[in-house]
């Protein structure tokens, strides 16, 4: 917090601006990213930094201050953290990018389904980074509807239409003859209409694959009941093509990330091989792994296990054994 004396003010708060200054230079951050970040009006903040502002400066200063503080200990945390971990291809990525692969070359409709932290998304991530004309979609609880799902998509694929009644064909005449691939991430969230409505949309009238990835459920939306099954959801049942169902992350995936990450000492590697058994996976093994660096004070590689049950107690409410 600044020290608003009649003395010093003036100069504190030439500080400010300067320290904003080097941000937005050092960054390539403009006054209206500055404005939105710190929660200082933007008509506020262009006169503030002008030193032509003739409101409260004060206050307006030790609002930026606040912010500058926050990215400082922001910064200061992220130097104690290790860097992200690059893609790492594991066996089940491979199997996930066989899939998506397969789907885009025969215009299929693809399942993939496995339970939360086995690496799904950060696969489907990078298969889009690696290959032409994917696009990838997250869904959530808004896009449940088969209406409100082509309109979300339609915005992706950059396809103006917007009346109901033709957005349809419109997706489906952008996505013709670009041999490409959608790929519905968290499809949980949908409605069994709206897998029936991309199956239409863009399988059968835009010749493109399309590949829906989220947890068990998916499974039942898309085969229902027995009865159900043999009537209106017969047609999707019978038009899925390959499938992948994994319940918790293998094996192998969890050694190859281990040794990724550099570690190699034997209770250590225990000791993580037994949360990545855990409901998370490689997700909550990787901030295990994180959180133990920090706390160390030092690099992956000194991390112990008296690290990592720390930071497995400040993650989770279970003991390392449970």
């Amino acid at each position: 917090m600044l020290d608003v004396t009649k003395e010093d003010t003036p100069a504190l708060h030439a500080a400010v601006r300067d320290e904003v200054r080097s941000i937005m230079e050092r960054e390539g951050l403009n006054q209206r990213q500055i404005a939105d970040e710190s929660g200082v009006a933007y008509g506020t903040l262009t006169p503030f930094m002008g030193n032509t502002y003739r409101g409260d400066v004060s206050r307006v200063a030790e609002q930026l201050e606040r912010w500058l503080e926050t990215r400082r200990e922001r910064a200061r945390m992220a130097a104690q953290l290790p860097g992200e971990l690059p893609f790492v291809l594991t066996p089940t990525a491979e199997d996930i990018h066989g899939i998506l692969s397969f789907a885009q070359a025969t215009q299929d409709f693809a399942v993939i389904v496995g339970s939360a932290g086995i690496g799904k998304t950060r696969a489907i991530d990078e298969y889009g980074k690696r290959a032409s004309n994917v696009w990838v979609l997250t869904a959530d609880p808004s896009m449940k509807k088969a209406s409100n799902l082509l309109s979300i998509l339609a915005d992706d694929l950059d396809v103006k239409e917007r009346r109901n009644a033709f957005i349809s064909r419109a997706i489906s005449n952008r996505v013709r003859g670009s041999a490409g691939l959608i790929v519905i991430d968290e499809a949980q969230h949908l409605h069994t209409e709206a897998f029936d409505q991309l199956r239409t949309t863009v399988v059968d009238l835009g010749k493109c694959g399309v590949v829906v990835a989220g947890n068990e459920s998916i499974l039942a939306r898309l085969q229902g009941s027995a009865d159900r099954r043999t009537q209106e959801f017969a047609q999707l049942h019978s038009r899925v093509g390959m499938r992948k169902a994994q319940v918790g992350a293998k094996a192998k995936d969890v050694c190859l990330i281990i040794e990724k990450w550099g570690i190699t000492e034997d209770p250590v590697v225990r000791m993580l091989k037994t949360i990545a058994r855990k409901p998370g996976a490689l997700r909550i093994m990787g901030k295990v792994i994180k959180l133990a660096t920090m706390i160390s004070g030092g690099g992956v590689k000194d991390i112990t296990t008296n690290h990592i049950e720390r930071a497995w107690t400040q993650l989770s409410s279970q003991t390392i054994e449970a």
